[in-house]
């Protein structure tokens, strides 16, 4: 064999690296990948902060449903985004009885009303007046073409702690005070 000589002499080596080609435009490309990467990692968070913020914008839907001693009720279906509210009426043995579309402020409070009857047939209309705690105070009746049928003014008392009304006084279109019977202390109807 051929005498090898190995050596443990090092070479110097330079910290000098070789220049690499100027390539035109690739540190925009570069810059366009870095922020390319840093939208897709943020874009879900971004997308779902943006659908939080709208989702919260506008309040859900409710549904109320209520039933009475005697076995009828109501449910009634509130659409925020719309700002109305149908209430359907159900006797004892749930058929519907009539239905009321309620036109609704920016409190979501009722300003008008149209009634159906059960075959869908509109048979009243009604404006209301609120007060400051936004109870119905008054309400202003009229047919399906709009003439005057009269008016109810609702007076409103405290029983158990809570404000209910206590009476309704009732006028015709003529502004006459229609005599309605009244409940006694008794719960019984008296004139």
């Amino acid at each position: 064999m051929a005498n090898m000589r190995t050596s443990n002499v090092q070479r110097p080596t330079s910290n000098v690296q070789s220049p690499q080609p100027v390539i035109p435009g690739a540190r925009r490309v570069h810059w366009m990948l870095d922020v390319g990467r840093w939208v897709l990692d943020v874009l879900p968070l971004l997308l779902f902060l943006a659908f939080t913020a709208h989702a919260s914008a506008v309040p859900p839907m409710r549904i109320t449903n209520r039933e009475y001693p005697d076995g009828s009720g109501s449910s009634r279906e509130m659409d925020p985004s719309k700002r109305q509210s149908m209430e359907t009426f159900y006797d004892s043995g749930r058929r519907v009885t009539h239905k009321v579309l309620y036109k609704l402020d920016e409190r979501l409070q009722p300003v008008s009303a149209i009634l159906y009857n059960a075959k869908g047939i509109i048979y009243q209309k009604s404006t209301y007046k609120l007060d400051g705690e936004d109870r119905v105070i008054q309400e202003v009746i009229y047919d399906p073409k709009g003439n005057l049928l009269g008016t109810k003014n609702y007076n409103y008392g405290t029983r158990n702690g809570g404000a209910i009304v206590v009476n309704v006084d009732t006028y015709d279109a003529n502004g006459n005070l229609i005599q309605t019977p009244r409940l006694s202390k008794s719960g019984k109807k008296s004139r």
